[in-house]
């Protein structure tokens, strides 16, 4: 997830970039062509900077009717997104971070930037859009090798993308399919460990949540019933982590040939809460 989104955002900002460039070129080069049959209005040939001249750029395009209002702002919001990667890249990528503190840290942080997928499709309909309705209105443009110097790095980048694309599709379809079968296991039906002999009944828990030998009994008969450790963690209410140890317990013991214990035969142990101050 991280090398397809870091791919992705690569494309984005060259594409962000090149629709900005592509607005004030062709606005620039249109004004020139125009000035020689009229002069240009007061102000309009100072120098500016590039947020007003994109400014100026998109007013142009909507009075000549190349572009909507709706239209404009959908594009500064797709450039907005390419600023975000540039000076955001922290919070644009902090949803896949590996670290439980920061994906539990994250809802605190409403506003940060985020990654949206569909931001490279919009950039590049966005630039066929414009390309369309500026031939479409007979706007003159300037030939460059912008585009094909990128050209083979874009390949490259696509075909990188697709790949990933399919094996990310691929993972998905199969946690789908562990997380139906897991479904599966969770229930305890065929198993007799029902009321006080249920996985969760206070009496298989010391008070700081370590297991008593009834509960030691009761997971591995979720053990000997065919659970996998993953579905005896959500059953029993245990780190995945402490279902592997105590399954590699069972297997020490025997496994499925191990003698098996009555539970109502368990004597209860003896639990001392502590109250929390």
């Amino acid at each position: 997830m991280i090398r397809h989104r870091a791919l992705q955002m690569v494309l984005i900002i060259y594409h962000a970039e090149e629709l900005k460039r592509d607005i004030l070129s062709g606005v620039a080069v249109q004004r020139r062509w125009r000035t020689t049959e009229s002069p240009p209005p007061d102000g309009e040939d100072e120098p500016v900077k590039d947020s007003k001249k994109l400014k100026r750029a998109f007013a142009y395009l909507i009075e000549d009717g190349v572009l909507t209002p709706g239209e404009k702002k959908h594009m500064i919001a797709l450039i907005d997104r390419r600023n975000g990667i540039a000076h955001h890249l922290d919070e644009v990528t902090a949803d896949l971070s590996t670290d439980r503190f920061v994906r539990e840290t994250l809802p605190f942080f409403p506003d940060r930037k985020s990654h949206d997928y569909e931001t490279l499709d919009q950039l590049r309909a966005a630039r066929r859009l414009l390309s369309d309705r500026m031939i479409a209105k007979h706007y003159m443009g300037e030939i460059g090798l912008r585009s094909l110097f990128f050209d083979a790095t874009e390949r490259a980048l696509n075909a990188d993308l697709k790949a990933l694309d399919r094996r990310i599709r691929k993972l998905v379809r199969k946690r789908r399919d562990d997380i139906a079968a897991l479904n599966g296991e969770l229930s305890l039906d065929g198993t007799g460990l029902t009321g006080y002999d249920d996985p969760r009944w206070p009496d298989n828990r010391y008070d700081r949540g370590r297991l008593t030998p009834k509960g030691v009994e009761t997971c591995y008969q979720l053990f000997d019933a065919g659970k996998s450790a993953m579905a005896v963690a959500h059953i029993m209410e245990l780190t995945l982590a402490s279902a592997r140890r105590r399954e590699r317990m069972w297997q020490a013991v025997g496994g499925p040939n191990r003698s098996k214990r009555v539970l109502a035969d368990i004597p209860k142990a003896r639990i001392r809460y502590r109250p929390e101050d």
